[in-house]
């Protein structure tokens, strides 16, 4: 019962934000950043923009060092949302067997939906995202704060249309549909009410490379990571990969 509210909660959420997410309207955060830096959106700045068709949704999410707080603690309207995403990913496109980076860590504490990956899926390979699938931390996480889908053989992943049970891993999910693959744009999102913070977000975003050191700069090693995934401390430690690899 819980898939199937989180199902039919996300596809009416998608419908509204979708446009102002995927087609790159995500406010003014979007305007000053790369296509490697960890962008936010939410209902608050969705709403300002005329985005969501009249309709008035909250939600605030707020730029961290390493991440984002997705705060939905104060009800608005027609519901609250926000989240966080990568303006491209190298995700978009590849066989869903292909994948090996998708992963959060987070605090806070989970609802059956929020917060959670929606991993846009497309099934015959047109470059059209035919629908979603959702892997929520309140079903996926080490009990540590860590959403590791790909690593992690207890994660469930439900996904429009499949069983309401969800498939039990990911590679159980892989296994049953080999030809499918990532459509659009990943995202995390929490679209209940609540406050999380997300980390470390993974989503197939660009990986630093040691010659460019200029890109740590004015704040760029917030959303630079070293080939392994681990994140920069500050932008000194950023500059010392660069120049070292260590």
């Amino acid at each position: 019962m819980h898939a199937v509210k989180i199902l039919a909660r996300s596809l009416g959420m998608l419908a509204v934000f979708s446009a102002a997410v995927l087609l790159g309207n995500a406010g003014p955060a979007a305007a000053s950043n790369g296509s490697n830096q960890l962008l936010c959106f939410d209902g608050t700045t969705d709403t300002a923009n005329g985005d969501t068709g009249g309709a008035v949704y909250g939600g605030v999410c707020t730029r961290t060092s390493n991440g984002a707080i997705l705060n939905n603690s104060v009800p608005v309207g027609s519901g609250d949302y926000s989240g966080v995403y990568y303006k491209t990913s190298s995700l978009s496109g590849k066989l869903l067997g292909d994948v090996t980076q998708l992963s959060f860590n987070y605090t806070g504490v989970p609802t059956a939906g929020s917060p959670r990956i929606s991993l846009p899926i497309d099934t015959n390979g047109d470059g059209t995202t035919d629908f979603y699938a959702f892997i929520g931390a309140f079903y996926c996480n080490d009990g540590a704060g860590l959403v590791d889908p790909i690593h992690d053989s207890t994660c469930t992943i439900f996904y429009t249309g499949g069983p309401v049970s969800g498939d039990p891993n990911w590679a159980a999910f892989v296994a049953a549909h080999p030809t499918w693959h990532v459509g659009a744009i990943p995202f995390v999102i929490a679209d209940d009410a609540g406050l999380w913070t997300v980390s470390n977000v993974h989503l197939g975003e660009q990986v630093s490379e040691r010659t460019k050191k200029d890109d740590c700069k004015s704040g760029g090693w917030k959303d630079l990571e070293r080939a392994d995934g681990s994140s920069f401390k500050n932008q000194g430690d950023c500059i010392q990969y660069m120049n070292t690899g260590k």
